[in-house]
């Protein structure tokens, strides 16, 4: 048997007002229109729904328990529009967004919990993987956004949009006390005689590290371990004299990680960072507040002296 949740709701409204009066006013209807919707309701189900000649009008059992059902079917009508509103808002919703180890390890950590902080409805979902396997996974719906170096996208294709969010420039980062990192001057022959942590030939800070250490000097540094986890080789180089060559939003730019930079400027060229996307996906209003977000972020780790090119 079908029943209106319509007319359910109008139920709980009147048991709730007491007089069909008081519920017309609520509902904003007429006295003779909830009459008669009343009447037809008891044909319907074959039973009355208030007993009669009482003031105020008390209900039947079999009127309490559909006049409690209407008031669930209100509450989660209510509830639908509260998250379609909060939703085109960009205040509900899951968030699925995927970038390289380092950059969930530091920036992007950082930046998802204070954008959480104002959106307690919001769920995001971090995924920390390499170039091929972010793609794989964007293309497969799997991540609504990667963020990470341009470079991950072919100028060739098509059918991926590109928006720059900061720039960014590889740096040689060791423990904050190493003793190489204190000198005024760079000595290569020092560098080549340091212990490198190298990176999974999995990720293009594996090439990136060969060729600017190749540019300064250093052809076959002495790689003592390599490793996939970001932790890892943070840890790594945080307890030991060992060196490596790091994205510089990798490290926390107040020190209170433990680790410092080089001085040398590394001969390669600064880089952009972005939000990459499927071109002919709807982008969401959540989307599109945390891209903002990260960007407010970056800009001001720049400007605290975290992010060396400055962000767009």
């Amino acid at each position: 048997m079908f029943i209106d949740p319509r007319h359910l709701e109008q139920l709980a409204v009147i048991v709730e007002a007491g007089t069909l009066q008081k519920a017309a006013t609520q509902i904003g209807t007429s006295q003779p229109a909830l009459s008669r919707m009343l009447s037809n309701l008891e044909a319907r189900i074959g039973t009355p729904l208030f007993e009669r000649s009482t003031r105020p009008l008390m209900p039947t059992p079999t009127g309490l328990e559909l006049a409690q059902q209407g008031r669930s079917i209100r509450a989660a009508r209510l509830r639908a529009a509260e998250v379609v509103d909060l939703g085109a808002r960009g205040f509900f919703g899951v968030l699925k967004l995927g970038a390289p180890p380092f950059l969930c390890k530091n920036l992007m950590s950082e930046a998802i919990a204070s954008f959480l902080t104002e959106r307690s409805t919001v769920r995001i979902d971090l995924f920390p993987d390499y170039e091929v396997g972010l793609m794989e996974r964007l293309y497969l719906n799997q991540l609504d956004v990667v963020v990470g170096p341009a470079k991950f996208v072919d100028p060739m294709i098509t059918d991926l949009t590109l928006e720059p969010l900061f720039k960014d420039k590889n740096v040689i980062v060791g423990r904050q006390d190493h003793p190489l990192l204190k000198q005024s001057s760079f000595n290569v022959d020092d560098y080549r005689a340091a212990i490198w942590v190298g990176h999974t030939d999995r990720s293009t800070l594996r090439a990136d590290m060969e060729d600017s250490l190749k540019l300064i000097g250093i052809p076959n540094p002495i790689v003592a371990c390599q490793s996939e986890s970001a932790e890892a080789v943070l840890q790594l180089i945080r307890e030991t004299d060992f060196l490596t060559v790091l994205p510089q939003y990798a490290i926390k730019p107040d020190g209170s990680d433990g680790l410092a930079q080089a001085t040398i400027n590394l001969p390669t060229q600064d880089y952009e960072v972005s939000a990459i996307t499927v071109a002919d996906r709807k982008e969401t209003t959540l989307i599109s507040d945390f891209k903002e977000h990260l960007k407010t972020q970056s800009l001001t780790r720049y400007l605290s002296g975290g992010l060396g090119a400055g962000a767009n």
